[in-house]
Formats: C-alpha cells, sequence, structure tokens
C-alpha cells in the first residue's frame, strides 16, 4: 500500500504526467508572413487571450484532450514530423498554460517552488474604469455611419485634408497669426480646456480604432479609462484584430490617427475661415491639439500607430530594437572596415539614423512650443496672484513633471545597473559573480561533468555582459571566439533569418568558437533584454594550456554532438537539450545480420541509426530500410509492448538507444525544474 501512495504521489507532482486538456471552443486563424511562412493564431473567447503558433503545433492540439501525456504529444509529433522536438512541445505546453488555453487540473509543484525561490517582483497596477458594453455601442455606430468612413474614397480624402490641416497648423504657428485660446483669461480654465481638447483627440483616435476592429467583424472586449503615465486617458481594447487578416490590423492602426487627424483638418479650416476673434482662435487650439498629437501618432519612428504599419509592411519585428542596437557599434566597425552593408544592415542603419535625428528634432520643437506657447501661460497665471490660476500653473506642470519623473527613474535604474558592474568589482561581488558563473557552467552538460576546483577555475575567467533587446550577439557568417552562456533573457537563433529555436535560461551558443575558427553558423538576436557569461577563446585557451586531455574530450564532444545535431529526428533541438538527450542515448555497434530486435519481444527502447543501415521486416520479409538518422522502436518509450516488427542490420552500423526510463528522465531535465531548483539552491546556500 506505501508503494502505490508513493507511486501515485510521485506521479501526481512529476511534471511529465501531465495530461493537458485544451479548454473549448478556440478559434483559430491561419496566415501567411510576406516571406511565404504560415503562422496561425488562436483565441480563447473567454480568458479573451491569443497566441502564436507554428501549424503543426495547431495540429497536435486535438491530441490535448486530457487523456495524452505530455511524454505522448512528444512522439505524436515525432511520428508526424519526423522530429524529435521537445522543445517545441514543452513550450507549446507553457505557452498554451500561461495564455490560459489549458484547462486546471495539473499541479506543476516543481515551477512553483522555483518561483517561490527567486525574488519576489512587485508590479503597481494601473487603476481602471472599464465600460463592458462598448462592443454593443460600437457595432450600432459602426452599422449606422461608421462605415461609410472605410470607404476608399473617404480614406483618401481624411488622408490629403489630414495632410493640409497639419500644413495649415505649422504654417500659422510658424508666423505666429494664431495664439492658444485663453478662457475668460484664466490660466487654471485654459489648461482645463487644452486637456479636454487632449481626451477629445485621444477619444477620437481610439473610436476611430474601435470602429476598424468592428470593420474587420472582430469583437471590442472592453473600453474605459486607465492611468497612463500617472494620468487618465481612454482606451479601447482592440487585441481582438490580431485574429483578423494582415490588412485589417493595418487598417486599425491607421484609422486611429486619421480620425482625428481629419477632425484636426476640419478645425484648421475652421480657423482659416475665422480668423478673427475667440471663434477663431479655439479652433485653432483645437487643430493644433488635434494636428500635433496624431503626427506623432502616424510618426514611423516611434513605438506607435506609424511604426505598427511599417512593421506590418515590412513584416520586420523588433525593428526599432535592431536598428538602435546597430547603430550603437556594428555600423561603425562596418565603415571603419570598409566593408559593405547587406540590405537588412542598410535598413537598421537608415532606421536608427532616423530614430536618433528624430529625437533631436522632437526636442528642438517641444521646446519652440513651450517657449511660444506654454511658457507666457504659465507665466501669466503665476504672476497673477490669484489661487485658481496659479493652481491651474500646478496642474500644467504636473502634466509634464509626471512623464518627465517616470522617464528619469528608468534611467536611474539604467544607471543603477552600471553602477552594479561597477560595484561588482569588489572582492566580495566578484566573489558571487564568479558564483553566478559557475552554476551557469554546471546547467552546460559539457561542463558539468568537471571537478568543482576546475570549474571555479573557468568560472572566474568569464565576464558578464548585459544585453539589450534587439542586438544581435553573434551574427551568421562572422567570425566567433567566444562562448554564451544565458542568466537572463530570451534569445533566437536564426539560420538564412529564419527563426530556428528559441533559448532561455541555462541554454549555450558559440561553443565551436572556442576549439575552432570557423564562422558563426548562426546569428542569435536578443529578443529581451538579458544577462550572459562569455567566455573568450583567449582564456579558454589558457585554462586548458596544461590540460591537453581535457581539450581533447571537449572536441570529441562537440563533434559527436555536431554529428548526431545533423540529423534531421534532431534537427529542432536546442544545444543545451541535446546535451542531455546525448547524455542519456547509449551507443551500440551491430554487425552484419545481426537482430536488433525481434516481432513479439516486449520493447522498452528507442533506436535511433547513427551509421549503416537496417532493415525493417514484417511477415517475414523486408518492407523499409533505414539509414543515418533513422529511428524505430519510439512506441517503446511510453509503453510497454510488444514489438510489431523485427529490425536487422544490413551491414555494421552504429547505434544510439534510449531506453524509457531514460526518455522519461530527458523530458523532465528539459522541463527544466530540477536543474533550475539545483541552480537556484546552489546559489543561495552560497556553494562553491
Amino acid at each position: 500500500m506505501a508503494k502505490s501512495v508513493w507511486e501515485a504521489l510521485r506521479r501526481a507532482l512529476e511534471p511529465v504526467e501531465e495530461r493537458p486538456r485544451i479548454v473549448p471552443r478556440i478559434e483559430a486563424a491561419r496566415y501567411t508572413t510576406r516571406a511565404g511562412t504560415p503562422y496561425v493564431v488562436i483565441h480563447n473567447p473567454t480568458a479573451q487571450t491569443y497566441a502564436r503558433l507554428d501549424p503543426r503545433e495547431l495540429d497536435l492540439l486535438e491530441l490535448f484532450d486530457g487523456r495524452h501525456t505530455i511524454g505522448e504529444l512528444v512522439i505524436a509529433y515525432y511520428q508526424r514530423h519526423g522530429v524529435l522536438a521537445l522543445a517545441r512541445v514543452v513550450g507549446l505546453v507553457q505557452l498554451l498554460r500561461a495564455e490560459r488555453f489549458l484547462s486546471e487540473g495539473h499541479i506543476d509543484a516543481y515551477t512553483r517552488l522555483a518561483r517561490q525561490l527567486r525574488a519576489p517582483v512587485r508590479q503597481l497596477r494601473a487603476a481602471e474604469l472599464t465600460w463592458s458594453k462598448a462592443d454593443i455601442v460600437l457595432e450600432r455606430w459602426y452599422r449606422a455611419w461608421g462605415h461609410v468612413f472605410f470607404r476608399p474614397m473617404w480614406l483618401w480624402l481624411g488622408v490629403i485634408a489630414g495632410f493640409i490641416g497639419a500644413v495649415v497648423v505649422l504654417f500659422e504657428l510658424g508666423r505666429g497669426r494664431f495664439v492658444l485660446y485663453e478662457a475668460k483669461n484664466s490660466a487654471l480654465l485654459t489648461i482645463v480646456l487644452l486637456v479636454a481638447l487632449a481626451w477629445v483627440t485621444l477619444a477620437a483616435h481610439e473610436l476611430g480604432r474601435g470602429l476598424a476592429v468592428k470593420n474587420a467583424k472582430r469583437t471590442v472586449h472592453r473600453a474605459g479609462v486607465r492611468l497612463y503615465l500617472g494620468l487618465p486617458a481612454v482606451y479601447v481594447d482592440t487585441t481582438d484584430i490580431c485574429m483578423a487578416a494582415p490588412h485589417d490590423r493595418l487598417l486599425t492602426s491607421f484609422v486611429g490617427p486619421w480620425t482625428a487627424l481629419m477632425l484636426g483638418a476640419v478645425c484648421a479650416l475652421g480657423a482659416e475661415l475665422a480668423p478673427d476673434g475667440a471663434v477663431g482662435t479655439f479652433l485653432f487650439t483645437a487643430a493644433f491639439v488635434l494636428v500635433i498629437h496624431n503626427v506623432f501618432y502616424f510618426s514611423p519612428l516611434l513605438e506607435l500607430d506609424g511604426y505598427d504599419i511599417l512593421i506590418g509592411l515590412m513584416d520586420t519585428p523588433l525593428l526599432r530594437a535592431r536598428a538602435l542596437a546597430f547603430i550603437r557599434g556594428p555600423l561603425w566597425r562596418k565603415l571603419r572596415r570598409g566593408e559593405p552593408l547587406a540590405r537588412e544592415e542598410r535598413l537598421f542603419a537608415l532606421f536608427g539614423v532616423a530614430s536618433v535625428l528624430y529625437r533631436v528634432l522632437a526636442v528642438v520643437v517641444a521646446l519652440r512650443v513651450w517657449q511660444a506657447l506654454a511658457l507666457p501661460m504659465i507665466g501669466a497665471g503665476w504672476q497673477s496672484g490669484d489661487l485658481l490660476p496659479r493652481l491651474g500653473v500646478l496642474l500644467l506642470i504636473a502634466a509634464i513633471a509626471i512623464p518627465l519623473g517616470l522617464w528619469l527613474i528608468a534611467v536611474a535604474r539604467q544607471l543603477a545597473s552600471v553602477s552594479g558592474w561597477l560595484v561588482s568589482l569588489g572582492d566580495r561581488a566578484r566573489t558571487h559573480r564568479h558564483r553566478e558563473a559557475q552554476a551557469a557552467l554546471r546547467t552546460v552538460p559539457l561542463w558539468s561533468e568537471l571537478p568543482p576546483a576546475r570549474l571555479l577555475e573557468l568560472a572566474r575567467r568569464m565576464r558578464v555582459e548585459h544585453v539589450v533587446s534587439g542586438v544581435e550577439v553573434v551574427r551568421q557568417g562572422e567570425p566567433g571566439d567566444r562562448l554564451y552562456v544565458i542568466d537572463d533573457g530570451v534569445f533566437e537563433l536564426l539560420v538564412d533569418g529564419e527563426p530556428m529555436v528559441r533559448l532561455g535560461r541555462g541554454d549555450y551558443f558559440g561553443e565551436r568558437a572556442l576549439l575552432s575558427e570557423t564562422p558563426v553558423s548562426a546569428t542569435v538576436l536578443a529578443v529581451e533584454a538579458g544577462r550572459v557569461f562569455v567566455l573568450d577563446r583567449s582564456a579558454f585557451d589558457g585554462w586548458l594550456a596544461t590540460d591537453l586531455e581535457a581539450r581533447a574530450r571537449l572536441e570529441a564532444a562537440l563533434a559527436n554532438r555536431s554529428e548526431v545535431g545533423a540529423m534531421p529526428l534532431f534537427r529542432d533541438l536546442a544545444p543545451t537539450e541535446l546535451d542531455v538527450l546525448l547524455g542519456h542515448m547509449k551507443p551500440q555497434a551491430v554487425t552484419r545480420g545481426e537482430t536488433i530486435v525481434r516481432h513479439g519481444e516486449p520493447g522498452w527502447r528507442m533506436y535511433v541509426v547513427r551509421s549503416g543501415c537496417v532493415a525493417i521486416e514484417r511477415g517475414g520479409g523486408p518492407q523499409a530500410t533505414l539509414r543515418a538518422g533513422g529511428a524505430f522502436g519510439e512506441v517503446a518509450l511510453l509503453r510497454d509492448v510488444l514489438r510489431t516488427a523485427t529490425v536487422v542490420a544490413q551491414e555494421p552500423s552504429e547505434l544510439l538507444s534510449l531506453e524509457a526510463h531514460d526518455f522519461r528522465a530527458v523530458l523532465a531535465d528539459y522541463l527544466g525544474q530540477a536543474g533550475e531548483l539545483q541552480r537556484l539552491s546552489h546559489l543561495q546556500l552560497g556553494g562553491q
């Protein structure tokens, strides 16, 4: 009885035994990128969540029925696509759970414990007033009159009118014909008016986006008012547009600023028709707020609607981050060396330089507007000596100071990270950094078997690099001379520009560069900001200068992994994942004519052909042959079943075998729970 209780408890806590169940009524939409890569967007209407999947991942969702374990899902994926994609399947389960596509049931005790061991992160949630009937009202408005504005004629008229309105406002502002409207000679009322106009501008912008969602026959989940940068702002939830076609998504980004810009053009025309008096001044003020606000939104150099439109048209994710990262260093190195820029690099250089110049121009324009319009109003209101005008001045200053203060806090945090790096030069901090590097190396199977003293010696030769989003840590085709171990962040491995594998904490890359001078075989892009431990080849060679046996062992291990990793069966595996798998696979040599498995015998082992050729026989005759990269016996990894065929070596062959209990261990290791807990406890307990 005791054994069965503990066995039940073990299975209840073991992530491998999870039987994920997809929630009902999932919606899916299939699309293709401009590069021709298919993708799928799925939607859970109940939780109002979304996820982007590969079509092969979508096909696997039919097995998320609560009856198949994660191990069975891995084997099912292999049988369908010929790839032992542990990373893809486990990552799919984790993604679906995070986005609430899975029904509750399994308790991942290891993940919960890992979260408790990490330092808690507190988040400040913004206050929000939600209007739940927004979709019903927007649907009525769209049917009544909104649909008219989505006709091509009206869209083009709006573009022309918006352009003319912006030119008129900037021209009149330059020659000083109009000033901002001052309500009843009161600075307070004037500021209230400007705030109200800003609200109208944002409301018009969000209204246009909401109507665009209804034009695409999608749902506006909510609308309302929330705090943004410490100030109240109107918003419309347009996330459901991601289920629409790409042109509908582009239209949603376009229509928001288009709506407010068109209203600004109408106000500018009214100001020109009535230039004298309060009405003309008020209309110019409204046009100024509407036009200036939405010119910024249309700019592709800010991460607003214009940037979304550009990204959608060019299909270049992380364009801004990658461009700014490129002009920080790689651009100037290439220019100094006289190296030509590739097409993508020219795009990064152009966009990055334009973004920097735009920031400078924005500061100049902001100072001009402040000097010409806001400063006189603040001075007059404060010098009046009255309470209400002074309150208005304080309100305006607060509206500027709050966002500026938040920006300064962000800058201070960046400076704190730099100061933290400077502090790390101290002996105590340096010891902690070495301990972190040692813990990171323990997650790499290539180094994990080194004696602790040798591992610490290697860790002391490593340095820390903080990587911002968009940085290409290594670039395909360029010389490489460093090993990188990821301590934090998300990175993507690209081959010929196509994403292959996502790397995270504990993964590593660049290891071949330590032992050879071959060019880098893939680009590694920082998708999210992170931190890596770096080992240079010179430091590595110095470490191995007196240990030729260790070098030979490492070279053999890398050669073995490269050979196995080139097989189609393992092409979707990350380096760390492949190392874990190879650590459990056992080599086996067979002679010609030797029977490897026999029909009707119990099976508990899977085989991969490393070299040679084997024949699969059923009914007394051969049915198929397998050469390098071929595999058989995968069902035995899941269940104690009898062999359904006989497999005989047709020539001397080398095999790799994986037993059922080792497969479960590999899957559990890849789920990352045991290794992560070991790493966390090693750091927190101060192990050497």
